[in-house]
């Protein structure tokens, strides 16, 4: 069963390019961590950027969640992107 995490930001016009380097830098070392299946960063063209990480099962997500963490946990969201995050987890149906 593929599992998904989706995390859905918004980010504020001067900090778009730190909320961009951060989604690389977590696809980066998700792309390091066993059971990923794909990751990348999408704009949806209306300032939204939607990250995806597909996983062989949600014990590989959460298995990688302690590297993920350590390389973005730390990152400012709060202050770089206008709404909180919007994260979604769950089976590909």
């Amino acid at each position: 069963m593929t599992f998904a995490v989706v995390s859905v930001h918004s980010p504020k016009p001067e900090y778009r390019a730190a909320v961009i380097d951060s989604m690389q830098r977590y696809s980066r070392v998700a792309r390091e961590q066993p059971g990923l299946e794909w990751t990348g960063v999408i704009d949806d063209a209306s300032g939204r950027l939607v990250g995806i990480a597909l996983w062989e099962s949600e014990d590989s997500a959460v298995a990688a969640r302690p590297a993920l963490m350590a390389e973005v946990g730390d990152d400012p969201f709060e202050m770089w992107d206008e709404r909180p995050i919007d994260g979604l987890r769950g089976a590909v149906v």
